[in-house]
């Protein structure tokens, strides 16, 4: 880890906590200590707590109400899922380096986006028997995001919208993981025609093995199935929320995070690697989509090391 970033120490460890326009309430904290006993922030208990954590060092998790005996062992890079009535406690007897990201989920705001899927309900049953801790290990982009979520909440000033676009996905996620269409998001438009979905499948799967190629175009997806540009820009609209050019950008720039955290490759060779013949077309997409320049997230995952 670098000196000239260093992490807070024991005694000034503190929750920093924000409010989102659109509702939810997130809280950070990033600390190196000689030991940990720390409770996640104290919400309206009826309402849903999602905590992601990251860690070196040995830590234990345990809803704070229960006895040391009621601890298990927590792995970095993970999500848990809790009833804010019951905030964990998070424990180290041993020196750790502990990064923690909390999401505060009230319950009007599951009244409005959750409570009509009944995936969603299976999990609320989950959680309410015996208060249960449901878990989900956070892949590698899901870890890019954390890291640039935790990096915008310790800034100032900070980067409202970053923020909230990096916890919603890293939500989407964890939900989406835990149970498939778990949010209960339906397409705009009423795609039902089992062709166009068979169309789609095989677009998207054509995008994932050719998008990094510098010859790759829409035109090619055009060309190879047989369709027009503004039928297949409605189905992507209609099940993606974007148009076909802005889901093969997305594509390529997650691809490029997870190239920035290998720090295996340069900035400009990575930007040539996923199709990009200009870097700065390069940083501006990257920009767009995760609102900070590649190297300046590069230097975010250096400075987590």
């Amino acid at each position: 880890m670098k000196s000239q970033h260093p992490f807070q120490t024991a005694r000034a460890m503190q929750w920093q906590q924000l409010r989102l326009p659109i509702g939810l309430q997130v809280a950070s904290i990033k600390a190196s200590t000689d030991g940990l006993e720390l409770i996640q922030p104290s919400y309206d208990p009826t309402g849903l707590v999602l905590a992601f954590i990251n860690h070196k060092g040995d830590l234990h998790v345990r809803p704070a109400h229960r006895s040391p005996a009621d601890e298990q062992p927590a792995s970095p890079g993970l999500g848990l899922l809790s009833l804010a009535s019951q905030p964990l406690l998070f424990r180290s007897s041993t020196p750790i380096l502990f990064s923690a990201l909390i999401l505060y989920i009230p319950t009007a705001w599951i009244d409005v986006f959750l409570k009509g899927n009944g995936q969603f309900l299976k999990i609320e049953q989950i959680l309410e028997q015996d208060n249960n801790i449901i878990t989900c290990r956070l892949g590698r982009r899901q870890m890019s995001l954390f890291s640039t979520a935790l990096g915008l909440l310790l800034e100032e000033p900070r980067d409202i919208l970053g923020i909230q676009n990096s916890f919603l996905s890293l939500l989407e996620y964890f939900l989406c993981n835990r149970h498939r269409s778990l949010l209960g998001v339906h397409p705009s438009s009423d795609i039902d025609n089992e062709d166009d979905l068979t169309l789609i499948r095989e677009v998207e799967s054509y995008i994932s093995e050719y998008y990094c190629s510098d010859t790759f175009t829409v035109d090619s997806i055009l060309k190879k199935t047989y369709t027009s540009y503004h039928r297949l820009n409605f189905l992507f609209k209609s099940i993606h929320g974007m148009t076909i050019s802005e889901y093969i950008r997305n594509k390529r720039i997650e691809r490029s995070k997870e190239m920035i955290a290998d720090n295996v490759k340069s900035i400009s060779q990575i930007a040539y690697e996923i199709g990009y013949s200009s870097i700065s077309n390069y940083i501006l997409a990257f920009k767009k989509v995760y609102q900070i320049t590649p190297g300046k997230y590069k230097k975010q995952i250096d400075n987590m090391v």
